[in-house]
């Protein structure tokens, strides 16, 4: 869902809309706010940091401004997991110094939403491959395994699995040329 489809649903159905963010970016918060906590704090505590996330995200989003709801989020994420941390943190008395400057000044939060869009529209690209291209796209290039080990997963031979994966390749590229995502 693109943020003007989520801008839209916000303004015509707001608890649908709500509903919508949450689905899409809990697991974005979750995420940033566990490694922020690492070492200090637990899941319970992660837990109720990304309820206040999404609390404050609710109460400041402007369905009608401009930028990136998820780089908004993302920001909020990242600050109130800092606070909690150096609450948390005080608690215990340890406080890494590179933890309490915040966020360094090299990170794009626009840029890391786009990229975690990109790879969810990817998983999906190489998941409509369906079976045993997907297998062999996921064995391949995000386990690093060779077309022997390949084969040896999925019954085939080593020739077969290396053809299979040419064709899935180009599958692949001309689905993310569609999306727009040829970049990639």
């Amino acid at each position: 869902m693109t943020d003007a489809e989520l801008r839209r649903l916000l303004i015509s159905s707001p608890r649908d809309g709500r509903q919508a963010v949450f689905d899409l970016y809990v697991n974005y918060v979750y995420a940033i706010v566990w490694s922020k906590l690492q070492g200090c704090g637990s899941r319970e505590d992660a837990e109720e940091i990304v309820s206040d996330v999404f609390a404050e995200v609710f109460r400041s989003l402007d369905p009608g401004a401009e930028g990136s709801i998820g780089g908004f989020i993302g920001t909020v994420a990242k600050r109130r997991a800092i606070s909690a941390y150096r609450v948390l943190s005080c608690q215990s008395q340890t406080m890494p110094l590179d933890e309490i400057d915040g966020l360094p000044d090299s990170t794009d939060i626009v840029q890391e939403t786009e990229q975690a869009a990109a790879c969810r529209i990817l998983l999906e690209q190489v998941r409509a491959l369906g079976e045993p291209d997907a297998t062999i796209v996921f064995a391949k290039y995000f386990y690093g395994r060779n077309a022997a080990q390949i084969a040896r997963i999925t019954g085939m031979k080593p020739a077969a699995v290396r053809q299979r994966l040419r064709r899935a390749v180009q599958k692949l590229r001309t689905a993310l040329e569609q999306a727009g995502l040829d970049q990639m």
